[in-house]
């Protein structure tokens, strides 16, 4: 209540002609009590992150808030079609923005170059998302690594971000794998660190039960590794699935490990992914085309008011 009072406090001494609220569950519903007892309602801009709308609105409290939130958006930006038709649904009356990745562009052409440089069937690395928090299912990636352990002994594992559950089996896992098992807590793994796992890695495995566009998707993508990703993202609008990703069910452990296996044999699929991932990042997650996507967003925004 004090942090909305405090808000609505500073909307009214600035008077902002816009607001840009970035996710829904904490700065949306800030924002939502706020405007309810500001003099004058300015226009507001929501991006959805990844589980805002297909996470949460299937529980009641939280259904009333979004809807309340999207009540007071005037334009609304998704990663994807499907948190789209989730607005609509959930009453969402205002405009519709072009989807785009809510984690901002990359210097795609400069990885390009990297990634060319280590061929997709060359490479000896698995980078596996340890996540484990409350839609994170880093432990279930664990089990899947542990069912294939025995066929994957040319190849070796990082697993990143890793929860407490994670770390717990991976270590378990690690007695067997030995040095071919790297594991490596959230926050742990720096950017440069990250850039060079996923440029070594020939897949890139997520799990979880819901998701947006997961940065991990694009951060593969855009280095050559093939990502193998559960189907509560929208990562299927993102890449082809079969093609230059694979989009697996959450918990089944048998076939996420059958889709993983096609991958670290099939030469051929990884190196056509690597080609088309490429050239498709350049288009979709550059920084030039989102610079131009977020000045095409604030102008649509700043017109539709005729402000100067």
């Amino acid at each position: 209540f004090f942090r909305a009072k405090l808000l609505a406090h500073e909307i009214n001494k600035f008077q902002p002609d816009v607001i840009h609220i970035m996710e829904t569950q904490h700065a949306g519903y800030l924002t939502d009590r706020a405007l309810n007892t500001v003099k004058s309602k300015p226009r507001v801009i929501l991006s959805i992150w990844g589980s805002d709308l297909f996470w949460f609105q299937r529980f009641a409290k939280h259904r009333s808030r979004i809807k309340s939130v999207l009540n007071k958006v005037d334009l609304l930006v998704m990663e994807c079609h499907r948190d789209r038709e989730l607005a609509l649904t959930l009453g969402f009356e205002g405009d519709f923005f072009e989807s785009m990745p809510a984690t901002g562009g990359m210097n795609t052409e400069l990885l390009a170059q990297k990634a060319r440089q280590i061929p997709a069937k060359e490479r000896k690395w698995i980078a596996v998302k340890g996540y484990s928090g409350f839609v994170g299912q880093g432990k279930d990636a664990m089990k899947v690594i542990s069912e294939i352990e025995n066929q994957i002994t040319d190849f070796s594992v990082m697993v990143y971000s890793a929860g407490l559950g994670t770390q717990w089996f991976a270590r378990r896992l690690q007695k067997k794998m030995g040095t071919r098992l790297v594991i490596a807590r959230k926050h742990k793994l720096s950017n440069n660190d990250i850039e060079e796992m996923f440029l070594k890695s020939r897949a890139a495995l997520g799990l979880s039960l819901s998701d947006g566009l997961p940065a991990t998707v694009k951060e593969a993508m855009s280095m050559g590794a093939f990502p193998v990703q559960t189907s509560t993202s929208c990562a299927g609008e993102w890449f082809i699935n079969g093609a230059t990703g694979i989009l697996v069910e959450p918990n089944e452990i048998t076939n996420i490990a059958t889709a993983l296996m096609r991958v670290l044999s099939d030469d051929e699929l990884v190196e056509s992914a690597l080609i088309d991932n490429l050239i498709k990042a350049e288009q979709l997650f550059s920084e030039t085309v989102l610079k131009e996507k977020a000045k095409k967003l604030y102008s649509s925004i700043i017109e539709t008011k005729n402000l100067s």
